[in-house]
């Protein structure tokens, strides 16, 4: 019958799971196909599945990879009416699970495709009943150039609505330069860049709580260390990180970054006193939540510190 893709809504209904709903129409020429004329007419979906799939582009050229799928989805009812376009729409289930698949899709800089296939039966309901059972189909698309394509695939700015409209943050990706040598400033730099991705991965999740205390974990554990200054105790850079650049350089350029890792030392900790009013100092609980703008700006700091550090090592330990 060929129902056509016409754009999606999210419902986030109170105590019930999200949902994507997608949109599809045939025109009443085709529906008047199945009977020989335009009755009224009861259309029952029995069930649907959905497919999610990896591309490589819109068109769809390349084979896609299959990521999940959600199979025997309960199905519904539509009542056509003369004269009008028959139009269904299919609710996907959101889960966490879903948002993870869709961003790992995009972090791999692949195109997110959908496919609904689905199964009916429709009955004319005048002059006389008669019923068209064990019918099935899909729903396609219209592909940028133009053709149609039961691989519905979705643009960057499409993905981006529906993560709006999910409520999600939009998606974040850095690359971050890890240096692979083997000192020990090295692997301390390489494990907080893998927390950083955990980071990154709770802030797309919307669990901003989280992506702060990890942020924190980053700075007080492979950053920062705690040491004794005339009786009193205060967190300061770790000398591994600092010493590995200054016994690197020429002695002429150690006063000059002296005082740029004086400058880390002292962004990092101001970040560590605005995450503290969020999470409790001594124990990491929760004690305010915390909004998006919160985990990013502290996540978009540390982003920069470590890409800074590392591009500096290696950047001079290629000149020793």
């Amino acid at each position: 019958m060929s129902f056509v893709y016409k754009g999606f809504d999210v419902d986030t209904r109170l105590g019930a799971v999200p949902v994507i709903i997608v949109r599809t129409e045939v025109e009443k020429d085709v529906v008047r196909t199945i009977f020989g004329q335009d009755y009224p007419a009861l259309f029952v979906v029995n069930k649907y599945d959905v497919y999610l799939y990896s591309c490589e582009d819109m068109e769809g050229t390349v084979p896609p990879t299959l990521v999940s799928s959600m199979k025997g989805l309960k199905g519904f009812s539509k009542l056509y009416q003369p004269s009008k376009s028959l139009e269904l729409e299919f609710e996907i289930p959101v889960s966490s699970k879903l948002i993870d698949h869709i961003n790992e899709i995009r972090r791999r800089n692949k195109i997110v495709a959908l496919s609904i296939h689905f199964w009916f039966d429709a009955a004319s309901l005048s002059p006389s009943f008669i019923l068209k059972p064990s019918l099935e189909d899909s729903v396609y698309k219209i592909s940028p150039s133009g053709v149609k394509r039961h691989l519905m695939t979705f643009s960057t700015e499409e993905i981006n609505l529906l993560m709006k409209k999910l409520g999600y943050a939009e998606f974040i990706k850095f690359d971050i330069p890890v240096p692979l040598v083997p000192e020990v400033p090295i692997e301390i730099l390489k494990k907080s860049a893998v927390e950083l991705k955990n980071v990154e991965d709770e802030i797309v999740r919307g669990i901003y709580s989280e992506a702060l205390r990890i942020s924190r974990n980053i700075i007080m554990n492979y950053l920062t260390e705690p040491v004794k200054e005339g009786g009193n105790k205060k967190r300061v850079l770790k000398e591994e990180i600092s010493n590995y650049v200054l016994n690197t350089i020429p002695s002429s350029y150690k006063s000059i970054y002296e005082g740029v890792f004086k400058g880390i030392e002292d962004t990092l900790l101001s970040n560590l006193d605005h995450i503290h009013k969020f999470v409790k100092e001594d124990t990491g609980k929760l004690i305010a939540m915390p909004s998006r703008e919160e985990a990013e700006y502290v996540y978009l700091m540390l982003v920069s510190i470590l890409r800074y550090i590392s591009q500096l090592i290696l950047t001079w330990s290629q000149t020793k």
